[in-house]
């Protein structure tokens, strides 16, 4: 563990707290009498949510949204402001998860070589679905004609349920086959939706790839790590619509989720693979459900 900290992923770290540091300061040149102190003061119980959040995202393919939206909202972040505000901070929090994701598929090529040749191959072929989903609904229909927060809550029961139903479902193995056509069109179909969904409320296209590729037959740390992976990528092809135009990151609160973000991201993949894909799966999935109950019925 303390020889994994040390390695690529703190100097990922340091950069983040850096990069993060200098924009939040320096996001409007009036504010340049709010000091350290003030900041911390007001804002530093968003460390605690970014960490928490990032350490569910990472450990097991639910978007860092599932926590950031409702807790943004509930704190007094209009829709839009938390939406733009999550997608910022997952940009951090789901690479650093990526890459411990990575270190995960290097120590388990020996055993598992077949299944994580697929990995790279659904990268590559849910990627631009993804994309063209997120940038579809980001620049054409950036309001949708209904609820996002009621759409929200139905979404994460739907995905809370699906994980619980099938915690013991996928073997240690996973399967070896490689994907059919007609998996391949799934899986692509899967990432369309859920780059849609991701634009408007910031999660969704991890959720959605981890449910279907277990469902398919594949070992959780690979569904989990392909989930992670194109989060990652998502939200980093998401996050310059919010900063070109405007719309809401809170600087404030990326100053201090973001560098938690990094931190729970870089742990998460260790403490995935140490608790099982049983228990992490049960665990998940009722939080989520959870959430999503209680979101309803604040909404009420």
């Amino acid at each position: 563990m303390i020889k994994t900290l040390f390695d690529y992923r703190l100097l990922y770290l340091l950069a983040t707290i850096i990069i993060v540091y200098e924009i939040a300061i320096g996001w409007e040149n009036d504010n340049h009498h709010f000091g350290f102190s003030y900041l911390l003061a007001d804002y530093g119980h968003f460390f605690l949510i970014g960490l928490m959040a990032a350490i569910i995202a990472n450990s097991t393919g639910a978007g860092g949204g599932i926590v950031f939206f409702p807790a943004f909202v509930s704190l007094g972040l209009s829709t839009q402001e938390a939406l733009a505000t999550s997608i910022a901070i997952q940009c951090f929090g789901m690479t650093a998860g990526t890459l411990g994701w990575l270190r995960v598929q290097r120590a388990e090529l020996n055993g598992y070589a077949p299944q994580w040749k697929s990995f790279c191959q659904i990268i590559g072929f849910s990627l631009p679905a993804s994309l063209l989903g997120l940038l579809c609904a980001q620049w054409l229909f950036p309001y949708p004609q209904f609820s996002v927060h009621i759409f929200f809550s139905v979404f994460s029961l739907i995905v809370g349920v699906a994980i619980l139903k099938n915690r013991n479902s996928t073997s240690s193995h996973g399967r070896w086959q490689p994907l059919s056509s007609l998996e391949k069109l799934i899986i692509v179909a899967t990432s369309l939706v859920g780059g849609v969904i991701t634009a408007w409320l910031s999660v969704g296209i991890g959720e959605m790839l981890a449910v279907c590729l277990i469902f398919l037959g594949f070992r959780t740390n690979l569904a989990i790590a392909a989930a992670v992976t194109l989060s990652a990528l998502t939200v980093l092809a998401g996050v310059p619509y919010h900063a070109l135009e405007g719309k809401g990151i809170q600087y404030e609160v990326l100053l201090f989720a973001a560098p938690a973000a990094a931190i729970g991201g870089t742990l998460a993949s260790w403490l995935a693979v140490k608790m099982g894909a049983v228990r992490l799966k049960k665990y998940m999935a009722g939080w989520i459900i959870l959430s999503a109950l209680l979101y309803l019925i604040a909404q009420a």
